[in-house]
């Protein structure tokens, strides 16, 4: 049966929602700052969250930080200026800031409480660090994979160790399902717990650290549990997303090895066919502009961005599959029979150690192209507040220290340093509200909103998820063009009719499906909104029809609020200069007019 009462109802100063490192990293600060802590995870510590995917191999991830191992030509302000150029004007200066200079000082702490990274086989420094995306010094600290931490190692096990130690309570299995708003402040939140009871919490503050929404897509690489829920249930609650039209896209092997496609596997300029055999890249190609360029300049970043050649090979790859000539898998295949391994080269050496070999399982790997990091998110300041008093977030599921593109290794450190000032502020903030009441009206209406799905008429919330990950992958993935875009608005608008008309719920698990994929059409909603207004390319987004960068009219970011229903653009402009007063100047909403709002 599916809940209708609140069974429950928790005191707490401050609710963690989340628990990859984001969330680790806010729990634990909250904790040491005194507050009553409580971490609400769909699944277990250690099994949530994009931190905790698997990676094969022995290399996982990286983290960004000056800590004197990246060379006498790096600083905390070199840094900066990297994060800023990679974001292309669509950073929050002050954030960006703070992300660098505090980024070592969070490394040094993980490492004294046991946190592992890749030694250096020189043995000049404490651990080896190397180039990563958009760097200009090789201040990227590789880490260990291993097969209960993933790609991130030991490093959410290190967190939650400290953490637990300290009194924070963990409710595993527990799903919030909306945050309760009582006089435009955030004083709680409604979940279903592993009972499949619904419970509330009545709290000072909550944060966010929920990750992305790569569940939009068919190919991703994150575990099932990241679904948008924070972006949606902070846009409902009254805040503000921002540069949402800005996210990786990358390449992943469907059959044959290696595990990856980064870095030097591209150095050995393989042939990229279609089904039918094309060459696809060569014909693909401008005049001028030859594939071993491509390839290396590919081999400088993993994901896409239109900022440079390397482009074309995302372009190609996009409109083989899109015109019907991928393989069955939705991918195509890279020929590597007529190169030599032993040839493979890194022009800059990444954050796996120059002694790590390329090897090549397979002659011919089936590769596809999915949905990876969101570089937007909830609009927040430097210490994670958003716009709504009582609700603060970090990690993937904030704006402000990326834009456009980010630096390799970033967004470790960013949910490190922001997810400690947020425990901290949320914390601090609790402290002085104490926790509020919450009245009856509030909760009603927050349990109302589950009862508005049809009781057993057969379809089901997965069959609409299927369609939305089919329309996300063929109109957001690399290529943009209005046409698509639009027919993925006018989609998710007939999906979001059927998923609260037709959807049988007759479970807890049915009812937390479909608010899942309820959140999923949303944020699918403000993504193809946001692609289909910026008229221009920059990073990580590209239009097909508008290819060229154009700051005269885009030299800003697209702000979103939900009012009344309706989706409500407005354009603003991150401060630029660390030492500005203001976080974000309001620009003339001439060009937003033209895209319009929509019904909710």
């Amino acid at each position: 049966m599916i809940p209708r009462n609140i069974e429950r109802v928790y005191d707490t100063d401050v609710l963690v929602v989340g628990a990859g490192a984001a969330a680790s990293r806010t729990a634990l600060a909250a904790v040491q700052a005194g507050a009553r802590t409580t971490i609400a995870v769909k699944k277990r510590v250690g099994q949530s969250g994009a931190t905790n995917y698997p990676r094969k191999g022995p290399y996982g991830s990286a983290w960004q930080a000056v800590d004197g191992c990246s060379g006498s030509d790096d600083s905390p302000e070199v840094h900066y200026r990297d994060i800023m150029a990679a974001a292309l004007g669509m950073a929050d200066a002050r954030m960006s800031w703070t992300l660098a200079n505090e980024a070592p000082e969070r490394l040094l702490e993980l490492e004294r409480w046991g946190f592992t990274l890749i030694a250096d086989p020189e043995g000049r420094c404490p651990h080896y660090s190397g180039y990563s995306c958009f760097a200009t010094q090789p201040r990227a600290h590789g880490m260990a994979a291993d097969p209960v931490g993933g790609h991130t190692g030991n490093m959410v096990a290190t967190l939650a160790l400290r953490f637990t130690n300290q009194g924070a309570v963990i409710h595993e299995g527990t799903v919030v399902l909306d945050l309760l708003i009582e006089d435009g402040a955030c004083v709680g939140a409604l979940a279903i717990d592993a009972n499949g009871e619904l419970v509330a919490y009545r709290t000072g503050a909550v944060v966010f650290a929920t990750g992305g929404a790569r569940q939009m897509f068919l190919v991703n690489v994150t575990p099932g549990d990241i679904t948008g829920d924070g972006y949606a249930m902070a846009l409902r609650a009254g805040a503000d997303l921002v540069n949402m039209e800005f996210m990786q896209h990358t390449f992943r092997p469907v059959s044959g090895q290696p595990p990856s496609m980064a870095g030097p596997y591209w150095s050995l300029n393989p042939v990229v066919r279609d089904s039918t055999g094309e060459d696809i890249l060569r014909t693909a190609l401008p005049p001028g502009v030859a594939p071993e360029q491509v390839y290396l300049e590919r081999t400088l970043h993993y994901p896409f961005s239109s900022r440079d050649n390397s482009k074309w090979l995302d372009i190609a790859v996009q409109r083989a599959i899109r015109a019907g000539r991928g393989t069955p898998r939705g991918g195509v295949l890279v020929d590597f029979s007529d190169v030599d391994p032993a040839s493979a080269r890194q022009p800059r050496p990444q954050h796996a150690p120059p002694s790590a070999k390329v090897e090549l399982g397979d002659p011919i790997i089936e590769v596809t192209q999915g949905g990876g990091t969101v570089n937007g998110g909830i609009r927040v300041d430097e210490w994670g507040q958003s716009t709504v008093p009582g609700l603060f977030a970090a990690g993937e599921t904030i704006a402000g220290p990326h834009g456009a593109d980010r630096l390799g290794g970033g967004m470790l450190p960013a949910c490190n340093v922001f997810g400690t000032r947020a425990g901290q502020r949320a914390a601090e903030y609790a402290r002085g509200i104490g926790r509020a009441a919450i009245s009856a009206g509030v909760v009603a209406a927050s349990v109302a909103r589950l009862n508005r799905f049809d009781r057993g008429s057969g379809t089901t919330a997965a069959g609409i998820r299927r369609r939305l990950k089919e329309l996300a992958s063929a109109t957001l993935i690399v290529l943009r063009h209005p046409d698509g875009l639009r027919l993925m608005l006018g989609e998710v608008d007939r999906l979001r009719h059927e998923l609260h008309e037709r959807v049988s719920i007759l479970t807890p698990q049915t009812l937390v499906h479909a608010l899942e994929t309820e959140n999923l059409l949303l944020v699918a909603e403000v993504m193809g909104r946001a692609a289909l207004l910026r008229t221009e390319s920059r990073g990580s987004h590209y239009r097909e029809d508008c290819p060229e960068r154009d700051d005269r009219r885009w030299l800003a970011s697209i702000f979103w609020k939900l009012e009344d229903g309706r989706l409500v653009p407005t354009l603003g402009r991150y401060r630029q200069d660390p030492g500005s007063s203001a976080q974000v100047e309001r620009l003339d909403a001439a060009p937003v007019e033209a895209a319009g709002a929509t019904n909710q």
